[in-house]
């Protein structure tokens, strides 16, 4: 199995959470996602691009660049994370924005995805089925 498969395999019910108020969503919280992450890929680079305040000097957003290995090759995506609430202090803040474009950064290459995607998630499937002729020539081959 492919990291890029196991990284679009849903995530188990127990792992998914639902943000209380009138704006119901479904998450995994970011300790879980990097659990995820260093189980299917290993270790990741991570590196602050750049940290972006508003008008008062308060961070409310990070550019941050990932660099993982999916598969062998090398893959680079800078992602963007904010404060979705106000954080008591500048290093609190900082947090919530690398942990929000870890969350972001992963679901560019499928963990994750299918809680945006909902009923409408097709990448495991079609990555599954991408799969299954290399699995049937590589049985095949080791036949002979």
């Amino acid at each position: 199995m492919t990291d890029l498969l196991k990284l679009s395999k849903p995530f188990q019910p127990q792992f998914i959470e639902e943000k209380p108020g009138s704006f119901k969503a479904s998450y995994v919280p970011h300790s879980t996602v990097v659990e995820h992450l260093l189980g299917i890929l290993g270790p990741f680079n991570q590196e602050v691009k750049e940290m972006i305040r508003n008008s008062e000097g308060e961070i409310e957003g990070a550019i941050v660049r990932f660099t993982f290995t999916i598969d062998g090759k090398v893959v680079v995506i800078e992602e963007a994370g904010a404060v979705e609430r106000k954080a008591p202090n500048a290093g609190e803040a900082m947090k919530d924005c690398i942990s929000d474009a870890v969350k972001r950064a992963a679901s560019r290459i499928g963990l994750g995805t299918h809680l945006w995607s909902g009923e409408k998630y097709i990448l495991h499937s079609v990555l599954n089925k991408r799969e299954e002729p290399a699995i049937e020539k590589e049985e095949e081959s080791n036949e002979q």
